[in-house]
């Protein structure tokens, strides 16, 4: 019998990469996006695999019908995605990651056979801005500076709540940034790759940035998906951060990525104060003792390998 997964947010980077893992796994695969764009399913020829499901406002009874399809494993992806944006989107943000949530859990819940294992899909931004450069842990702290990260931390507190108080098969994968080719064109390392092809045609002198000297943990999209499936194989299910372990800043990987072309990289960076965040996260550490120990998970690829990736 083939396994049955639904993933909601299908047409994300996550969300499609995940399905072609799972695919690959001989799964039969269900999938819930809001908006119809299947682009990245086409890049990855997988688009015709999928049941697709279309869902603009979080419509409980259609939701609901489709959990009815019963599964063994239902992944969290979607909602409103950008931090930014979160800011002029309260309550779009909230709506999108908490309200689906609730509706999954008390589904499981209310299953009277086999409970459904669920992974809902957190975020580092759910930690804050540290003040030392203390790699971060499960337990740590955690103090959300915008209305994206607090959404992601109120959806783990009530999952982790349902897997303690009703012993339900139920966590979350705290995700640091991760990275792959079907980035949008506005991220940072996408814009970056982007602008040195631009630079290498003579179609642009320059690359347009905020702040550089960020420093972030960034991964690999298909180690962390991987990860991702490998907790829900688990009898036991935990709540588990998933990163590299390596954090590097924007700073050296332009002057790295740029040295490898042979170009001085302070004659090809205009910086822009207008892009600068009031709420960035100036720089984050993470602990992945708990994965690697108690799953055997690594990270296959780390920042010196994206840029030849993406």
């Amino acid at each position: 019998m083939k396994k049955k997964a639904l993933i909601f947010g299908i047409t994300g980077q996550d969300g499609s990469i995940l399905s072609s893992i799972l695919l690959a796994k001989n799964y039969e695969v269900h999938g819930i996006s809001r908006k119809k764009n299947y682009k990245n399913l086409d890049k990855l020829r997988i688009k015709k695999k999928i049941n697709k499901y279309l869902i603009k406002n979080n419509n409980e009874k259609k939701i609901i019908n489709i959990l009815k399809k019963n599964f063994e494993e239902i992944y969290f992806l979607g909602g409103q995605s950008s931090v930014n944006e979160s800011f002029n989107l309260i309550e779009e943000t909230f709506d999108s990651q908490i309200r689906p949530v609730k509706i999954i859990l008390n589904y499981i819940y209310n299953q009277k056979k086999k409970k459904t294992k669920f992974l809902y899909a957190a975020s580092s931004e759910i930690f804050g801005q540290k003040k030392n450069k203390k790699k971060l842990t499960e337990k740590d702290t955690k103090e959300p500076i915008s209305p994206y990260a607090l959404s992601k931390l109120i959806s783990y507190e009530i999952i982790r709540e349902y897997r303690n108080t009703h012993k339900l098969p139920v966590c979350s994968a705290i995700l640091f940034n991760h990275e792959s080719n079907l980035r949008d064109k506005n991220y940072v390392l996408k814009k970056i790759v982007n602008a040195i092809k631009d630079i290498k045609l003579n179609k642009k002198k320059k690359i347009k940035l905020g702040n550089i000297n960020i420093k972030r943990d960034w991964g690999w999209a298909e180690d962390f998906m991987t990860a991702c499936n490998l907790i829900l194989s688990k009898n036991k299910i935990d709540d588990y951060i998933i990163a590299t372990g390596r954090t590097t800043s924007l700073k050296k990987i332009l002057q790295k990525t740029l040295k490898n072309q042979k170009y001085s990289w302070q004659n090809y960076i205009n910086i822009d104060k207008n892009l600068f965040r009031k709420f960035d996260i100036k720089e984050n550490y993470a602990n992945i003792s708990k994965i690697k120990k108690n799953l055997n998970w690594r990270p296959k690829h780390f920042i010196k390998d994206l840029i030849y990736k993406i």
